[in-house]
């Protein structure tokens, strides 16, 4: 740790654990509140507005109560009159560093809510020290670890000397981050360094992170010559018309899906990234689509679309990404007397960026001291930082010029599943590293 930021003492560490201690009942009827709360994303395809719209903003109506409680200023931002972020701040006494948390409240749609614990998605349900819930691990649970964090020095009377502020957003599902984070930092909102509480309990509970892959949303679409099914003899078999019979675009999409499938092989090899996990950097299909341009089976398809997410790495350009990646399936179309004259058409139709904080960085050094402070020091020659194996709005404040890592409750290969849960304790446990964390980064006035 570096001389600006400065360790806690014995008693102010004792202090804020019982405070936490005192104040976590609460904090966990909170989450479940929040839990309960339907704030389900009303731009996900298939989702009707009017069903959901609200829930978002209740969310952060019911963090800014509890805030408020403690000396917190509520103000919200709100592109979409109807879905607001919630920003709650204190000042600082001066002299310190501000520090901002942020986490969204909005989620995906459920899965088979039939299946859940509890009788539903929104149950809250507590079993066996686990919450229940959709939205309790991605990442309602973050919000309330920072909450109880900052309520706890408000409770041990530590007055900080800069700005804390936690922002409760919208839109992160949806890369909505223009109505969300986005809005919040240009509307004058922010601080000088800032946490996303995402789940990072992977690979080990709450993994400090500060490094993530970037991904686009790829949609490729493969022209056919759609004719009746009749004509599939001569259109592949020697001695017929080929082409000229027929052209069924769902095999030549198939073409495309090999040829990538090739060519992620080959990045098993060629990317990587040390933060990273082997074999993380990928192309996963998702949307396979043909379309006969009839309402009927019995016609070659006249045209295919493949839907693809594509994992790039952080040392990567975006922009050599997508040229490698045209580049290889317009290699394997050559070799396709159809695909040669008529290419795939590429629609690149969204980005996340990557955010990389160096792990030197004070911020990333103080929750790396602080998790050890409250869960124990790592083994020697385990890497102190992981990479957060999703995507965040931790890259949209990267990209306003704003230092950020991650780190929070729950885990990822929970979130979005079936009976979605995150384990109470490790709230508890966010809350002591981000109560440290929060009184280094700022100081004691």
């Amino acid at each position: 740790m570096d001389d600006t930021t400065p360790a806690l003492s014995t008693e102010q560490t004792a202090l804020l654990d019982s405070r936490i201690d005192a104040l976590a009942v609460e904090a966990i009827e909170l989450l479940r509140r929040l839990v309960k709360t339907n704030s389900v994303n009303p731009l996900f395809p298939g989702i009707q507005r009017e069903d959901v719209v609200g829930g978002e903003t209740a969310c952060g109506a019911l963090l800014a109560d509890h805030m408020g409680r403690f000396g917190f200023v509520t103000e919200t931002v709100a592109p979409d009159p109807q879905r607001a972020n919630t920003i709650m701040r204190k000042a600082g006494a001066g002299g310190g560093r501000s520090l901002f948390i942020n986490g969204h409240v909005d989620t995906v749609a459920p899965f088979r809510p039939a299946e859940w614990i509890g009788g539903g998605p929104w149950s809250g349900t507590i079993r066996d020290g686990n919450l229940y819930g959709l939205g309790s691990t991605d990442m309602k649970s973050g919000l309330v670890a920072a909450a109880l964090a900052a309520s706890a020095i408000e409770a041990a009377g530590l007055r900080l000397k800069g700005e804390l502020q936690i922002h409760a957003v919208v839109g992160e599902e949806t890369m909505s981050h223009e109505l969300g984070t986005t809005a919040v930092l240009e509307a004058g909102f922010g601080g000088d360094a800032a946490i996303v509480v995402e789940p990072t309990s992977q690979p080990r509970p709450l993994s400090v992170t500060a490094v993530s892959a970037g991904n686009f949303n790829l949609q490729i679409d493969v022209k056919g010559y759609g004719t009746h099914s009749g004509n599939r003899g001569p259109s592949i078999r020697a001695g017929g018309e080929g082409n000229a019979a027929g052209v069924n675009a769902v095999e030549k999409a198939i073409l495309v899906v090999q040829a990538l499938q090739q060519l992620e092989q080959e990045w098993g090899i060629s990317k990587s990234h040390p933060a990273f996990p082997a074999g993380i950097f990928s192309m996963a299909p998702g949307v396979f689509h043909g379309d006969a341009g009839v309402p009927s089976v019995g016609y070659l398809a006249e045209a295919a679309t493949i839907g693809y997410l594509v994992w790039y790495p952080p040392n990567e350009k975006p922009e050599d990404i997508r040229a490698e990646i045209e580049r290889h399936v317009h290699h394997a179309a050559q070799l396709d007397s159809w695909l040669r004259h008529n290419p795939p058409v590429f629609r690149w139709e969204s980005h996340w960026p990557v955010f990389d904080t160096p792990v030197g960085h004070p911020l990333v050094r103080s929750l790396v001291a602080d998790r050890a402070a409250v869960l124990g020091p790592l083994p020697a020659g385990v890497a102190q930082t992981h990479s957060f194996n999703a995507v965040c709005d931790a890259s949209f404040i990267a990209a306003k010029g704003v230092p950020v890592a991650t780190m929070g409750p729950g885990d990822l290969r929970c979130a979005h599943a079936v009976n979605e849960f995150v384990r109470i304790s490790e709230v508890t446990d966010c809350a002591r590293i981000l109560a440290r964390t929060m009184v280094r980064w700022c100081g004691v006035a």
